[in-house]
């Protein structure tokens, strides 16, 4: 189990509003795997290792909704590695647009409509 694996999996998980997925809004500041020592079997020759994922994740709103739907997103979509026995998900304040990548910016900008647009004119 990769920390590449992991974010692939993690372009499956879209903010319930926004429609994109969490790799792209940034929301994702690290990663971690680690070898769950007190997992079922942890020990026994011939059983498979459990991982623990570690998450640090951004909240990109105040919507506590659209946060919690996110963050059972991704446990959902990540317990489907059969490596997986736990995911850890670590919830951050201070999201920026900066963090966006060029594709998210795009689609934002593609959903706007045309009022929420602002026009400027120069004096003539």
């Amino acid at each position: 189990m990769s920390i590449e694996e992991i974010r692939r999996a993690l372009r499956d998980c879209f903010h319930p509003a926004l429609k994109l997925n969490v790799e792209a809004l940034g929301l994702i500041d690290d990663i971690a795997v680690t070898v769950d020592q007190d997992a079922p079997g942890a020990g026994i020759p011939g059983v498979p290792k459990k991982h623990i994922i570690h998450l640090r994740l951004y909240r990109p709103t105040e919507d506590e909704t659209a946060t919690a739907m996110m963050t059972e997103l991704i446990r959902n979509r990540l317990y489907g590695f059969p490596e997986t026995g736990t995911v850890e998900i670590t919830l951050l304040d201070g999201w920026t647009p900066q963090r966006l990548t060029d594709e998210a910016r795009e689609q934002l900008a593609a959903q706007l409509r045309p009022q929420q647009l602002v026009q400027i004119k120069a004096k003539g």
